[in-house]
């Protein structure tokens, strides 16, 4: 008798952005690249479905990266941190980048003032630089990923799911 291995692989984000950002935080440059003309459905212009899971994606990672009493100056240097090993594109702006780690965190912030988009950008570099400080092995990435869609969904929000 044939004893079959029943390993399972490990399990994928359903939408777009999960695998979208999966592959950043894995560094798959190639991948990711492929999936970014996929966001969206593809179509041209802005949804807000998308950004809401790298939202809670980024929320659950900062929380994880930063103690509930951490001292401000632990998030400013991690963020001027970060800053200096950006160099493909620009940085963050250090003052943005803190405000959304601490609103993360539930500190009463206001970024009302900042663009959907830049949001979005500087909430993807953070979570790539927690999740590489983190030291997260593929499968807590992983995880991390599917909880942030879960939310997602949870919350009424419908980011396009993977064909």
């Amino acid at each position: 008798m044939r004893i079959h291995s029943r390993a399972q692989a490990s399990p994928q984000p359903r939408t777009y952005v999960g695998l979208w950002l999966l592959a950043a935080m894995l560094d798959q440059r190639a991948e990711r690249q492929r999936l970014t003309p996929l966001l969206n459905n593809g179509k041209s212009g802005w949804n807000d479905d998308e950004p809401a899971v790298v939202e809670f994606a980024f929320k659950l990672a900062v929380r994880r990266l930063f103690p509930e009493s951490v001292d401000v100056r632990e998030i400013t240097a991690f963020v001027r941190d970060l800053r200096s090993r950006v160099q493909r594109t620009a940085p963050p702006d250090q003052l943005e980048a803190e405000a959304l780690i601490r609103d993360a965190l539930g500190e009463s912030v206001d970024i009302s003032g900042m663009r959907p988009t830049k949001i979005f950008t500087t909430r993807s570099a953070i979570l790539a630089y927690a999740v590489l400080k983190l030291a997260l092995p593929e499968s807590d990435v992983r995880q991390l990923i599917l909880e942030s869609e879960k939310i997602a969904f949870e919350q009424g929000w419908k980011p396009p799911l993977a064909g």
